[in-house]
């Protein structure tokens, strides 16, 4: 599969739905308040301060466009025509090998363990396996 050939709008909107899922995961009911204490932060640290609201929600945007054209670009070249399983496989794989693995070092390295692992990575894997899902859906 060409760069040219991907479709663009399952890119985007695998990448938008990987969003609202991340959204979904660190809310404030969900992995947000377990994945801070893990981390000693105080309770009311504020996550990306220093940044402005648009430029840390657009990277983090533009970043799962990158993840989910690469996803695309390899889920297409191991399959001519794949089903949703095949997505959510090729997606599964990917944010296993590629996103979780490198990053256990880095977490345990820092000193930050484990569990902060577990919770970041959790949701890694969560949206690369729906990245696949997506694009394969929308081909």
């Amino acid at each position: 599969m060409s760069l040219a050939s991907v479709n663009v709008l399952a890119v985007i909107v695998a990448a938008l739905v990987a969003f609202i899922a991340n959204f979904i995961w660190f809310g404030p009911l969900k992995m947000y308040t377990r994945w801070a204490a893990a981390l000693r932060q105080p309770a009311d640290h504020v996550p990306g301060s220093g940044l402005s609201t648009p430029v840390l929600f657009g990277l983090t945007f533009a970043s799962l466009v990158i993840e989910s054209l690469v996803i695309a670009l390899v889920m297409f070249g191991v399959c001519d025509d794949p089903s949703v399983v095949n997505g959510l496989g090729i997606g599964l794989l990917l944010g296993v090998g590629i996103a979780a693995m490198p990053s256990l070092g880095h977490r345990l390295f820092a000193g930050q363990g484990f569990k902060v692992w577990i919770y970041e990575v959790g949701a890694d894997v969560l949206v690369a396996g729906v990245m696949g899902v997506v694009i394969a859906a929308l081909g």
